[in-house]
Order: C-alpha cells, then sequence, then structure tokens
C-alpha cells in the first residue's frame, strides 16, 4: 500500500476546510436566522437568545463537518489508496 503524498492531504484538508466553513456558514445564517426570529418574537432577552444560538450553531456545524469529511476523504483520498492494492492484470 502506497501512502498518499503530503500534497494529496493538503489538497483534501483545504477542499473539507471550504466546503465546511461556507456552508456551516450559509446553513447557520438560515436557520440562525428562523430560530432567533422565533426566540425574539417570544420576548427573549438578548443574553439568553445569543446562548441558544450558539449551541444551535455548533450543532449545525458537526454533522456539515462530518458529512464534508466523509465526502472528501471518500473521493480525494480513498482512490489513491485502492490504485495501488489492487491487483494489475
Amino acid at each position: 500500500m502506497k501512502e498518499p503524498k503530503e500534497f494529496d492531504y493538503f489538497k483534501a484538508w483545504l477542499l473539507f476546510f471550504v466546503i465546511a466553513t461556507v456552508g456551516g456558514g450559509l446553513l447557520g445564517l438560515i436557520l440562525g436566522s428562523f430560530v432567533a426570529a422565533f426566540l425574539g418574537a417570544g420576548g427573549m432577552p438578548l443574553p439568553q437568545m445569543t446562548c441558544i444560538l450558539q449551541i444551535v450553531g455548533f450543532v449545525i456545524a458537526v454533522p456539515i463537518s462530518y458529512v464534508t469529511f466523509r465526502a472528501v476523504v471518500g473521493k480525494y483520498l480513498f482512490p489513491k489508496i485502492e490504485d495501488d492494492t489492487s491487483p494489475k492484470t
């Protein structure tokens, strides 16, 4: 089994970082706006709302990070490892 090159790791990490950051930011913006509007309409004070929105942001970021990691590793790192271990005919 041949180890992927450092550049392969860097490309996969960079793609993961960009997709997770942009995707998490957009989804957090959309869902956070709805949650903030709901909590604000209920009369919740700003300090409590801030704490709840931070928790919501974290909960949104975890699955985005996981799915992005799986997709990037599966697409960019596993094929390089499998190419080296597949039998040559």
